[in-house]
């Protein structure tokens, strides 16, 4: 094999290692200040932004897949302003099982 062919596959093989952990990445410090919210609460006392949509390529155990797409969903909410989550839906789908959360966002201005 050729020395080039041998490194890219090695590299290629030692990032997907990378992708199979078994445990959920941590949120980034802004993503982990995104709290979770009682529904009724936020809907009457918070601004809703809009929703995003998170997504886990890899990650081990549906639970791991789920629990880093929603931590994607919630840096995409820090990345909005978002200070409170309500997570609408979350599973793992298709071909490859990939990890998906769906989630409003809201800024609270005031302590909820």
């Amino acid at each position: 094999m050729h020395p080039s062919i041998r490194s890219a596959v090695l590299t290629l093989a030692a990032v997907v290692a990378a992708a199979c952990a078994t445990s959920p990445s941590a949120p980034s410090a802004a993503a982990s200040k995104v709290s979770e919210g009682d529904p009724a609460v936020l809907n009457r006392e918070c601004k809703l932004l809009g929703t995003v949509n998170g997504r886990s390529l890899f990650g081990g155990p549906d639970e791991a897949r789920v629990q880093n797409a929603m931590n994607n969903a919630r840096e995409k909410a820090a990345e909005m302003g978002g200070t409170h989550v309500i997570f609408i839906a979350s599973d793992t789908s298709g071909m490859l099982n990939t990890g998906h959360a769906a989630a409003r966002v809201y800024r609270c201005d005031k302590a909820v």
